[in-house]
C-alpha cells in the first residue's frame, strides 16, 4: 500500500532533542552533571568518570580485562544493549552518554583502517593509521567509522548525548580572521556531526554557575531544533558558598 499525501500540518513528534552534543573545556563539570541524569548510562571511553557515582561502563577497563580492543568492547556493549532493549520491549536506559567523542574517535581508528583495507585502493595497504594517507584521503574513513558507531549507540537510547572537548581554530569569514569555537574532532567530522544532531550546547562556567549555551554565533558552533532550547543560555549547575552543587536538567529536558 503506497503512502498518502498529507492534507494538513503533521504535529511534531518530539519536544526534547533525540541527539545532543555538549562540549566544553576540560574539568568544567559535564561528567558530574551527566551522571545525575535519571536512568542514564554513562559510556566512559577515556577513563574519566572515576570520581563520579553513576550508572556507567568503563570501556577501557572492560577491554583490558578481556584483552580486546576498546572498539571491540564497545561493539559488545552495543550488542548487549540491543538485546536488553528487545527483551524489555522498550529502552532499558532513557539516556545514554558517550564521554568523550574525541576519545571514541581515536578508538574508531582500527575500524577506519579496516574500512580502507576493504576498498580496492587500500587492499595492499600495510599502514596502521589512515589519517596519514596523502591529501587527507583517510579522513573519510575515520568520519564514516565514527558515524557508524555513534548511530548504533544512539539507537540504544531514547535520548543520546555526545560529550566532547572544545577546539578553537582560526577561520576567515568575509575577509576577517576570527577564532571559531567548536567540537574537537578530526577534519570535517565536527561540523558534520553537529549538523546532524538535534542540539549543540557549549558548556562554560560563570562565577558559581555552569551554563549551557545553545545560541549560535559567528564564533560559536551551537544551536537547537527544539524550540525551548533555541537561542537559550541555561544554568545547568549552581554551587553554594560551601561548594555544594545543584544540578538541574529540567530546563533542558522538559516534560513532553
Amino acid at each position: 500500500m503506497s503512502f498518502e499525501l498529507p492534507t494538513g500540518k503533521v504535529k511534531a513528534e518530539r519536544v526534547n532533542p533525540k541527539t545532543m552534543v555538549l562540549f566544553s573545556k576540560p574539568k568544567i563539570g559535564k561528567t558530574t552533571a551527566l551522571s545525575q541524569l535519571e536512568n542514564c548510562l554513562l559510556i566512559d571511553v577515556e577513563d574519566g568518570s572515576q570520581f563520579v557515582d553513576a550508572i556507567k561502563v568503563n570501556v577501557l577497563n572492560e577491554a583490558k580485562k578481556q584483552n580486546i580492543s576498546p572498539i571491540a568492547a564497545i561493539k559488545q556493549l552495543i550488542d548487549k544493549l540491543k538485546k536488553a532493549n528487545e527483551a524489555k520491549g522498550d529502552f532499558v536506559y532513557k539516556y545514554g552518554v558517550v564521554d568523550t567523542v574525541s576519545a571514541l574517535e581515536d578508538h574508531c581508528l582500527l575500524l577506519a583502517n579496516k574500512m580502507y583495507r576493504d576498498t580496492p585502493q587500500g587492499r595492499n595497504w600495510q599502514g596502521d593509521d589512515v589519517t596519514t594517507l596523502p591529501n587527507g584521503a583517510g579522513y573519510q574513513h575515520t568520519r564514516k567509522a565514527l558515524s557508524m558507531v555513534l548511530d548504533e549507540m544512539a539507537e540504544c537510547f531514547d535520548t543520546f548525548i555526545i560529550s566532547g572537548h572544545v577546539k578553537d581554530k582560526l577561520v576567515e569569514k568575509e575577509g576577517k580572521e576570527m577564532n571559531e569555537r567548536g567540537l574537537n574532532l578530526i577534519g570535517k567530522s565536527a561540523s558534520i556531526l553537529c549538523s546532524q544532531v538535534d542540539a549543540v550546547g557549549y558548556v562554560y562556567r560563570e562565577d558559581n554557575k555552569t551554563i549551557v549555551n545553545f545560541t549560535p554565533s559567528e564564533t560559536l558552533i551551537a544551536g537547537s531544533r527544539s524550540e525551548h532550547l533555541k537561542n537559550q543560555k541555561i544554568t545547568l549547575i549552581e554551587s553554594d558558598d560551601k561548594g555544594n552543587l545543584n544540578v538541574d536538567w529540567s530546563k533542558i529536558f522538559i516534560k513532553d
